[in-house]
């Protein structure tokens, strides 16, 4: 496989033109941007570059707002909910992110609720960057279904991830970034572009027998992770992301993966608390488990593998397959 080493900049240069190139505004583009920057420096792909083409064909068919300017349409001391006028979920995120920060400091806890929103992308990247200020936080993010309720025969929920993150003591975030399905779609997408199988226990065909081929389970669903555990959790996310935030629940989403359909209006909600209003010494509490937790064994801190990807592309670029930086001058030509 032809690959072209790419700087971080360079790969944010060039989402950055492709989005604009397919009707993003500077204000969307250069928050897109950003992320998807962020995501290919933590190795994560799926939905970094490897997500760039869903975002540039809904820009040219309207189910992402291009020049949407978001809203904080209601506020309370603690709350704020903002309309992303179904432009992109972090550019709306970033138009109320210091108004939540500075909640939070003062309340002990802050809120806030998006709606008619867009795919979130990576969840780590908003709880990383509240991390970095200082907080603890949550997220919430409902996507487009794909994912068959326990004992259910069809998609109903999305991946539905969710995340945490949380400052640590001279040392990069704690964060836990995971989606509700058992793996993700682009895997067996991926799989199915290649010929190969996907591992039992993912997905269930069309009949709702389970199936090792990515082909019928494209055309059936995928599978929560953990069983009924991975339901419930998905479900909890479909509540907190979609109906809480008066967005489209999953089942009511149009697909992420087609150009059908108009705007999804899914929803993301973000509790953030400020530690401090809690308890003293947070950090040197967290520092203390989490040295008990390693001690002499293998475990590793969630966050470590993305922290020590993004210094080594930070150093080194990034490889990125030539057929994929084909693909996306075709599409923003």
């Amino acid at each position: 496989m032809t690959t072209k080493r790419l700087t971080l900049q360079q790969i944010h240069d060039l989402s950055y033109d492709a989005l604009r190139r397919c009707g993003a505004s500077e204000l969307q583009a250069g928050v897109v941007a950003q992320e998807l920057m962020d995501a290919e420096a933590e190795g994560i792909r799926n939905v970094g570059l490897g997500y760039i083409h869903l975002y540039l064909n809904h820009l040219k068919c309207g189910k992402v707002v291009g020049d949407a300017i978001p809203e904080i349409v209601k506020e309370s001391a603690a709350a704020t909910i903002v309309n992303a006028k179904h432009g992109f979920c972090h550019t709306a995120y970033m138009h109320a992110e210091e108004r939540l920060i500075e909640t939070t400091m003062a309340q002990g806890i802050g809120m806030m609720a998006i709606h008619n929103s867009y795919s979130a992308g990576v969840l780590g990247w908003f709880v990383r960057r509240l991390a970095q200020r200082g907080l603890v936080s949550l997220m919430f993010a409902n996507s487009s279904k794909a994912v068959a309720a326990h004992g259910g025969k069809v998609p109903f929920f999305g991946t539905n991830p969710f995340a945490f993150g949380s400052p640590r003591q001279n040392d990069e975030p704690l964060i836990i970034d995971m989606a509700t399905a058992s793996t993700a779609r682009v895997n067996i997408l991926r799989a199915a572009n290649e010929g190969r199988s996907i591992d039992p226990g993912h997905a269930i065909d069309a009949d709702g027998n389970p199936t090792t081929d990515p082909a019928a389970a494209l055309k059936g669903a995928q599978l929560p992770v953990g069983g009924p555990k991975g339901f419930g959790l998905g479900l909890i996310v479909d509540l907190m992301g979609g109906a809480l935030t008066g967005s489209n629940c999953s089942y009511e989403a149009s697909m992420f993966s087609t150009n059908d359909g108009g705007p999804p209006n899914v929803g993301q909600s973000i509790i953030a608390f400020n530690p401090d209003f809690y308890s003293e010494g947070y950090l040197a509490h967290l520092e203390t488990m989490f040295t008990a937790m390693t001690d002499d064994n293998e475990v590793r801190i969630p966050g470590a593998r993305r922290h020590e990807l993004r210094a080594k592309h930070e150093a080194e670029g990034v490889d990125v397959p030539q057929a994929l930086l084909d693909k996306i001058a075709e599409l923003s030509q």
